[in-house]
């Protein structure tokens, strides 16, 4: 059986579980929802504009005209009386037109929960952890669920105003993976609701392999991959009790790998695999060095695509208005991990090198709660700076230079892998943008040293808030990268403005967004995009 006939087999098994009658949905516990949704881009320019394509879940295109029909659904309910087994499956899937990415579809997953504890398997969409306030909804839907369930579905898409995190942004399409998380605070017992955790731990496979290989079909010295390993881990931790003060902290550690592969050029065919044995996936746990089956980089460093970022957040919830600063900083292997590192020579003698942070995302969020300018919800603004990468000079000790140097991190990129993308959109902050804008067929990361302000506002009006609007701005300055500098400094603003509209009889929603871009990177670009969307039942 080809995969479109068994997509078309899932929907329609889909279809026939919300045809149970509603008594016995009831007696079971289970609940249903779905939507089915038209979308199209039209607009001038270079590309499509850029808030019309990024952090979309890869549901976008910067082709300057496209579009998908999209339907998803989800079924979710309890395996036993007491509600401490739960289960949800949920599909997602579209027909696209000039969009990169047929397959795989947007979501196809399953979960199993014991009370705090989710195990998911297949290809979700999520957010970027740690951001703003959340979250924007209109009172007229009957089916509320239905806007927080599916992340690129209006509402949970209007309360993203941030540019999306460092390393994780939801601005690719959802990497399949085994998956198993506390996705909410949890209590730690003793602590009296003080202290709280949530984390995960996550193995998968890009999929990406006939994309790359297509992509770089007219770049001789392109490289590309296939059958590439993921991993990821995180753990957070919030300090705070707002049933006795208002004020919280959290902080946490997420970690990403690459691991494993087969890599080409168009120059060399097959050039190299990398280790995929059950210690492979061990190093992608707890980073260490690559051995005698790896290159010689591989062994004096960290063996794969070794990322990650730290997470740093301050709450108040007051009256009138709830503030949130929040701060990320990322870092490649275990360089920028710390304040600190050992670095040795050539002769094993070690010292340690001290260096401040001067590369993150810093942000604040404010929540209006009160009746002054109640059109207004949330705002938000964000400075990232992504420009320095420990220092422009690399070295290890070698018989030319004996002192280690560990700079040029080169962020997204690396010297075995494709990048940090999939199917050519980045995975980390759109900001650095992503593989797809690439007019030479290559799949590197070409603008990765930048810095950039960003506003964002959404809100509400209108009886039982019909209508919902998002407004984001961005400024950034872009000198590429560290062994290929732009000639010239590289500026881009761009906006865009998102207003939907419920009626409030019925699960209808019709959204018109306007998008603007002005720059020297990737062009000055107008356009709109139309979207009808059915939610709930039926």
């Amino acid at each position: 059986m080809r995969f479109p006939d068994r997509l078309v087999l899932g929907v329609l098994l889909f279809q026939l579980l919300l045809l149970f009658p509603k008594d016995t949905v009831a007696q079971r516990e289970v609940n249903v929802r779905n939507f089915a949704q038209l979308n199209g881009i039209f607009s001038s320019g270079e590309y499509a504009p850029f808030w019309l394509t990024a952090n979309r879940h890869a549901l976008s295109s910067v082709q300057t005209i496209n579009g998908y029909a999209r339907y998803g659904a989800e079924i979710d309910g309890n395996i036993t009386p007491k509600g401490n087994w739960r289960f949800a499956l949920g599909l997602d899937v579209s027909a696209t037109y000039k969009q990169d990415r047929i397959f795989p579809p947007n979501q196809l997953y399953a979960d199993v929960s014991w009370k705090w504890l989710t195990m998911s398997v297949g290809i979700k969409q999520r957010v970027a952890e740690m951001r703003g306030f959340a979250t924007l909804s209109s009172e007229s839907l009957k089916d509320k669920d239905c806007m927080t369930l599916f992340p690129n579905l209006y509402a949970s898409q209007f309360s993203e105003l941030g540019t999306g995190g460092l390393m994780f942004s939801g601005n690719s399409a959802g990497i399949p993976q085994l998956r198993i998380e506390v996705p909410r605070y949890v209590n730690i017992s003793g602590t009296k609701g003080w202290l709280k955790m949530r984390g995960h731990i996550a193995y998968g496979l890009f999929l990406d392999s006939d994309f790359q290989e297509s992509f770089t079909a007219t770049n001789p010295n392109a490289k590309y991959a296939k059958n590439v390993l993921y991993h990821s881990k995180a753990a957070f931790l919030e300090i705070g009790n707002t049933k006795h003060f208002p004020f919280t902290m959290e902080g946490g550690l997420e970690m990403y790998s690459m691991f494993g592969g087969d890599f080409y050029s168009r120059k060399k065919g097959h050039y190299l695999s990398m280790p995929r044995g059950i210690k492979d996936y061990f190093k992608a746990f707890i980073p260490l060095s690559g051995d005698e089956t790896t290159p010689a980089g591989e062994q004096a460093n960290i063996s794969g695509n070794q990322t990650g970022n730290w997470h740093l957040a301050f709450t108040l919830r007051t009256k009138p208005i709830d503030i949130r600063i929040y701060g990320e900083h990322m870092f490649e292997d275990f360089s920028q991990l710390f304040f600190f590192e050992y670095q040795s020579n050539r002769e094993g003698k070690r010292k340690v090198v001290f260096y401040p942070w001067r590369d993150m995302q810093v942000g604040i969020s404010i929540k209006n709660k009160s009746n002054f300018l109640k059109f207004i919800s949330n705002v938000q603004y964000e400075y990232m700076s992504t420009y320095d990468q420990s220092g422009a000079g690399y070295n290890d000790p070698s018989d030319y230079y004996s002192e280690q140097m560990d700079g040029v991190d080169d962020y997204y990129n690396h010297s075995i892998y494709a990048g940090w993308h999939y199917y050519g959109m980045g995975v980390g902050n759109p900001l650095v943008y992503s593989p797809v804008y690439n007019k030479n067929a290559n799949l590197l990361f070409q603008g990765n040293r930048l810095k950039s302000h960003h506003v964002g506002v959404n809100g509400s009006w209108g009886s039982k808030h019909l209508f919902m609007y998002r407004i984001l701005y961005t400024y950034s300055e872009n000198w590429g990268t560290y062994y290929n500098p732009y000639p010239e400094r590289k500026y881009t603003t761009s906006a865009v403005v998102d207003v939907a509209y419920t009626p409030y009889k019925g699960n209808w929603v019709f959204s018109l967004s306007v998008g603007y871009d002005k720059s020297n990177l990737i062009g000055e670009n107008v356009g709109a995009m139309i979207s009808v969307a059915r939610v709930g039942v039926f």
